[in-house]
């Protein structure tokens, strides 16, 4: 096979619409509500919540300076309000919790993209704060795409609670699988 014939069995390889996902949408279905403990000992750590704000172009004096976090009205140092990602690191995760966080939804990892990332918060997130948290599925659906084929939508929440067992904030996290690659995308 010389190159050509390579580029070509490449070229029709991620150009093939597959049926997505593996498990009939039904089988996805039945996940939603099911929970999975996906982040333990989550620690914001004063250097880790200034290095973020650098990371993020975000120069407020309350990510690095107490005086000027407690002038704003705040308890102590806070998080940026996307900080919580952090804890998706493998540091966090307890053992056999890894990318899927529990949840068999037969994607195709080379198929799957982020569609959107929220969070809600009940109060900020501090440093010093000591986290765990818990993902549900929320929510399992499809969409016809214009160019990738049939989607399926899965959207997950994370609740995380502090030492005390307080509700601190939930992160939502939409993952896409597409029926295919995405036209003029690989070409």
């Amino acid at each position: 096979m010389n190159n050509y014939d390579l580029n070509q069995a490449f070229f029709v390889a991620i150009h093939k619409k597959t049926t997505v996902p593996s498990k009939p949408l039904e089988a996805l279905r039945e996940t939603i509500g099911e929970t999975n403990r996906t982040v333990e000992d989550f620690e914001v750590e004063r250097g880790k919540v200034a290095e973020f704000a650098r990371a993020i172009h975000d120069t407020a004096e309350i990510y690095f300076n107490e005086a000027a976090a407690h002038e704003a009205g705040y308890e102590t140092i806070p998080a940026p309000p996307t900080f919580p990602r952090t804890s998706y690191f493998s540091r966090y995760r307890p053992e056999g919790i890894d990318y899927s966080l529990g949840f068999d939804l037969g994607f195709d990892r080379a198929r799957v993209v982020h569609g959107e990332q929220k969070y809600k918060y009940n109060r900020p997130l501090y440093v010093g704060d000591v986290l765990v948290g818990d993902t549900t599925m929320e929510e399992i659906y499809q969409r016809e795409g214009r160019n990738g084929g049939t989607m399926t939508f899965a959207v997950l929440r994370t609740d995380f609670r502090d030492k005390d067992g307080e509700h601190v904030l939930s992160a939502y996290n939409t993952r896409i699988e597409t029926g295919g690659a995405i036209a003029g995308e690989s070409e």
